[in-house]
């Protein structure tokens, strides 16, 4: 094959997909060009997730009419003149991509006007080429909209999530940058619908209020320092150790003003915390790092958020020295209250108390020295596994477990079992996990919402604001299987019922995080959302790891996993058995012939 130069309409739009994947894409690229021409305010509207239209309006310093064709010119930019400007950058944008990128693959209308002109200039582009030019009416500062994205590459149009998937990413992008640049107020619409704002008094706290609720903001524990010797500070917040979540995306990084990814960061805040963690919880986070230009390589990635650092052994020293010093300073737990359940359907509540934010009594008589096992107990509210005489598939055969011989327990999470010449270790969470399950898909009907039982005491649940669109279409979904969930202003939610079959062993945090995973994971069907909540409610009333069982609840145990189909895995694909043949341990003990040999 001959080697050939592309055609630049060609090459052009293959560049734009390193750049502009989608919708979230184009608002990243947008908002940040706003931020690096001093808006103090910007507001995004969205159409059908973006696909549609996305405009974006700033109050920046804005464009002369000379420059319009330059700005689509790519590699055309005002952040750098010559290679050394890129030691001294802090600017978020500076390759001059982005607008060209965007150009490429939608059709295009900016019109900007900067401060003291008469007349704002317009310019229209589709698909990279300028189709007219024009004078019109405006404020000050620059409005951008992007219509029929991908339009000319209908390869990548088809690769888009459906409109509230990806309006829940751009809001999520825009939840984000409200932490980096608590003095911008941010507004997010979608239609008609109002789905994020910022209040942009410059206070990162109260940003974190406006995006996790009041009661999150005061659980946050403060982080600074100042490195006079290397120039680096520190800023943010960090959650109490009673407040976690199931992943590491509630841990948000900013470096010089832009979003970024560090697995290192991550590792080392997480190695502060030491044991105040409980297993496979993690911290919420915004950590704010200001860090002279020249020790850092922001051109790594094209879409600007992995870094490198000339001395990351100092980033990570500061990071963990700074988070442990005050974790131990503010080692404060949170008013456990007294949960009960009835089985009767009282629909009698107690009313909800609303917080104050900024309580100065806060830290006040909640300092306490506690060990794991208190910790763990409190956050998880481990119950003793009660078997239950579930009824068994009558098609299966209460024999089937005759050739199994329980031997123990093994660091209280695992049932040491022989079967003929095997040794089995299964893992009794998995095991138990994938039990109920089993019986929760072949008889869903007893999570309807007669089978609820109420919350004497309810509970309030604050929720991200980007979650706002997305959790007003799942609360019917939620409501079928018994969770009682009630909206209590524009981001918090009352829990007044959980489905009868796990009464006693829910908390704010198991409901945060299943939420978490209907709105994150994006199911497409609603079967597929069924199977979430069916998981969900399989892993709260399963036995836990490290939790002791007697003699009898591990033969129970036993029966029915042995009874159970698939009981080779857990719902979520992990395995619930491990098995050693006869052969492998002789092989590891250097035996000959069979095991009785000397």
């Amino acid at each position: 094959m001959k080697i050939k130069v592309l055609d630049k309409i060609i090459a052009e739009q293959i560049a734009a997909g390193e750049v502009i994947e989608n919708p979230a894409s184009v608002v990243k690229e947008l908002v940040e060009n706003a931020i690096d021409a001093g808006a103090t305010r910007i507001e995004v509207e969205l159409e059908e997730g973006g696909k549609k239209l996305i405009a974006v309006t700033d109050n920046g310093c804005g464009i002369t009419d000379s420059e319009l064709p330059l700005a689509f010119q790519r590699f055309a930019t005002s952040k750098l003149s010559v290679l050394e400007d890129l030691d001294r950058l802090m600017s978020l944008g500076f390759r001059g991509e982005a607008l060209p990128s965007i150009a490429a693959v939608a059709r295009v209308k900016l019109i900007t006007r900067p401060e003291g002109y008469i007349a704002a200039s317009g310019i229209a582009i589709e698909g990279g080429e300028i189709i007219s030019r024009y004078e019109t009416g405006a404020p000050p500062g620059t409005r951008v909209e992007v219509k029929d994205l991908f339009f000319n590459t209908p390869g990548r149009l088809k690769f888009l999530r459906a409109a509230s998937v990806e309006s829940t990413r751009v809001s999520t992008l825009l939840s984000e940058l409200s932490l980096a640049r608590p003095d911008i107020a941010f507004n997010l619409k979608s239609g008609k619908r109002n789905l994020f704002n910022s209040p942009g008094d410059g206070v990162l706290l109260h940003a974190i209020a406006s995006l996790y609720g009041q009661d999150t903001a005061e659980a946050m524990i403060e982080l600074s320092r100042k490195d006079q010797s290397s120039g680096i500070s520190l800023e943010g917040y960090t959650s109490s150790p009673y407040l976690t979540r199931s992943s590491r995306r509630w841990i948000t990084l900013i470096v010089n003003g832009r979003l970024v990814k560090n697995p290192m960061i991550v590792n080392a805040l997480e190695r502060a915390y030491g044991d105040l963690l409980p297993g496979r919880r993690h911290p919420l986070t915004v950590l704010v790092l200001n860090i002279p230009p020249h020790l850092l390589d922001v051109n790594v990635h094209p879409a600007k958020i992995e870094i490198r650092f000339q001395n990351p052994e100092t980033i990570k020293n500061i990071v963990y020295r700074t988070a442990k010093l005050s974790l131990q300073q503010n080692r404060n737990l949170p008013e456990w209250p007294e949960q009960s359940i009835t089985p009767e359907n009282n629909n009698t509540s107690l009313p909800v108390e609303k917080k104050g934010l900024y309580k100065e009594e806060q830290q006040a008589g909640r300092q306490m020295h506690f060990t794991r096992q208190e910790y763990h107990r409190n956050v998880a509210n481990i119950k003793h596994f009660q078997s239950q005489p579930d009824r068994i598939a009558e098609e299966q055969s209460a024999d089937d477990d005759k050739d199994y011989r329980l031997i123990g327990q093994y660091m209280q999470s695992y049932l040491l079992v022989e079967k003929g010449e095997d040794l089995l270790l299964i893992d009794q969470h998995a095991a138990h996990e994938r039990i109920h399950y089993h019986r929760l898909s072949q008889n869903e009907p007893v999570l309807q919402k007669k089978e609820s039982v109420q919350l004497t005491l309810p509970q309030t649940i604050s929720t991200p604001s980007a979650w706002r669109g997305k959790i007003a279409e799942l609360l019917p979904l939620l409501n079928k299987f018994g969770f009682d969930l009630e909206p209590l202003g524009e981001d918090s939610y009352v829990l007044r019922a959980v489905p009868f079959m796990i009464r006693g062993q829910t908390d704010q945090s198991s409901i945060h995080d299943l939420l978490e995973i209907l709105v994150e994971e994006n199911p497409d069907t609603e079967n597929s959302q069924d199977e979430i909540i069916l998981k969900t409610i399989a892993c709260h009333r399963s036995v836990k790891a490290k939790q002791p069982l007697s003699r009898d609840e591990m033969e129970q145990l036993l029966h029915e996993w042995v009874n159970t189909p698939l009981s080779e895995y857990c719902p979520h694909g992990r395995p619930t058995v491990l098995r050693f043949n006869r052969n492998q341990l002789e092989k590891g003990f250097h035996r000959k012939g069979n095991a009785g040999d000397e």
